[in-house]
């Protein structure tokens, strides 16, 4: 007890001489006697404006009868004041204990406690690290009992009050509460699980079965469902209605789509037809014609005629597998016409191919002949004996067409005004087909990069 008003009033010391705390204490929420007693404080508040009430005085009881205590008490009535009342009273406190233990007689102990215990039913020890001193004996646990132990630090945790006590064995009764709960429970588990399985999860299990296995085309049969639960019913109904309505729906489809390609069949042989009767025209008015330079161009017409209806021929061939056109046949094609058609002074031009068999859309393939046309009849005005045309493929989806003319590799003896139309006719069809165009002058040799669709499409 010395030590802890000693500690208290190291603590107190602490507050009183710091200036900080001080500051904010000192003059802070100040109360006065007058004020107090307006409004009829008591206790330490009361105490610190000055006012000496106190119950243990003013109406003493028990040990405060035979002894009184000194009331402490402080005239400022701010925040420091009431702290500075509360040290001096725990201190005033302390000395009274120990001024009141000092003076116990000496002998038994007089009081006994206000209840009692049943004999042996706990033990009460005083326990010191390993160290044990049984204050109290109590029962021995036997074999089907079973007991709790609680220590209690007292000291500054330096001893422990250790209690011993039995528990008391369980009953029949006791079994009986403690397990009706969890049969009840288990029991609405089981019935709510069949419940579950034959009127929900069963019907439903069956449902899915019919529903996994129906196909377009298929008649869907609804299983019986013997279930309270009509939306199963309902749900089953519904599919087979949405069922049904997709089936109609994928007929006409079907339908709209075989009436679709008719037409387009219909419509690239009415137009492969209408440009052969236009090339044919101007190879009869080729022909006919006495003066060359018109023959000459009726002829470069048709040349130009010749390489769409190959590519629409070709299209049309290919046109029910949708593999797009295949550049093989459409180059071999092309390179026939274009030997049938080449003017006399090129009658004697060979065209050799090397085409790898690659497919391309329809739009790369009307660029392609027309890329091929123009760069074999521009060899054919310079003189060229012998056409090269080469497709290899490459990576990322792509293939390289290569034309090599062998008048092209020396300087070109032909007509600027030809030689400048053809530069710009062959730089348009690159940027159609979304490529740069390669010269190589040295070898009289131009290639593009071609997207090519997949060999699997």
């Amino acid at each position: 007890m010395a030590r802890a008003a000693t500690e208290l009033t190291r603590s107190f010391d602490l507050v009183r001489k710091n200036s900080t705390v001080r500051a904010r204490f000192e003059e802070t929420g100040t109360l006065s006697a007058e004020t107090c007693k307006t409004l009829g404080f008591v206790g330490p508040t009361a105490r610190a404006c000055g006012l000496v009430r106190d119950v243990r005085r003013d109406h003493p009881t028990g040990v405060f009868e035979e002894r009184a205590i000194p009331i402490a008490t402080c005239d400022e009535g701010d925040v420091f004041a009431r702290a500075r009342l509360r040290w001096l009273e725990s201190s005033y406190s302390a000395d009274y204990a120990r001024g009141v233990l000092e003076t116990l007689p000496a002998g038994p102990v007089l009081a006994r406690p206000p209840f009692a215990c049943a004999p042996n039913s706990f033990a009460v020890s005083l326990v010191e690290g390993g160290h044990r001193m049984l204050l109290r004996p109590g029962p021995a646990a036997s074999a089907f009992e079973s007991g709790v132990t609680v220590d209690f630090p007292v000291s500054n945790a330096g001893y422990a009050i250790r209690l011993n006590a039995l528990i008391p064995p369980v009953t029949a009764t006791d079994l009986l509460v403690i397990l009706t709960p969890v049969l009840m429970w288990l029991w609405a588990s089981l019935v709510g699980w069949i419940i579950v399985q034959w009127l929900l999860l069963r019907p439903l299990g069956r449902l899915q079965g019919v529903i996994s296995a129906y196909r377009p085309g298929t008649s869907f049969d609804l299983p019986a469902v013997r279930s309270p639960a009509q939306e199963i019913d309902a749900l089953g109904q519904a599919f087979d209605q949405a069922a049904q309505t997709v089936a109609r729906h994928e007929a006409e489809l079907e339908a709209a789509v075989a009436r679709q390609t008719r037409l387009v069949r219909e419509v690239h042989h009415r137009v492969k037809n209408n440009l052969q009767v236009v090339a044919s025209l101007l190879n009869l008015h080729s022909r006919g014609s006495t003066n060359e330079q018109v023959a000459a161009a009726y002829a470069s017409i048709q040349r130009r005629v010749d390489a769409l209806a190959v590519v629409h021929r070709n299209h049309y061939a290919e046109l029910e597998a949708n593999r797009g056109v295949a550049l093989k046949p459409l180059i071999s094609e092309l390179a026939a016409n274009l030997r049938a058609t080449a003017p006399s002074s090129a009658s004697g031009t060979q065209i050799r191919l090397d085409v790898a068999p690659v497919y391309v859309t329809q739009d790369v393939a009307v660029s392609v002949a027309f890329l091929v046309t123009e760069i074999v009849e521009f060899g054919m005005f310079c003189g060229s004996t012998m056409v090269s045309v080469v497709i290899e493929p490459e990576e990322g989806g792509t293939a390289r067409l290569a034309v090599e003319v062998d008048a092209l590799s020396q300087t070109v003896d032909c007509d600027e005004a030809l030689a400048d139309r053809f530069e710009r006719i062959v730089t348009g069809l690159a940027r159609q087909l979304r490529s740069a165009l390669e010269r190589d002058s040295a070898r009289g040799r131009y290639s593009v990069l071609l997207n090519v669709l997949p060999s699997d499409a």
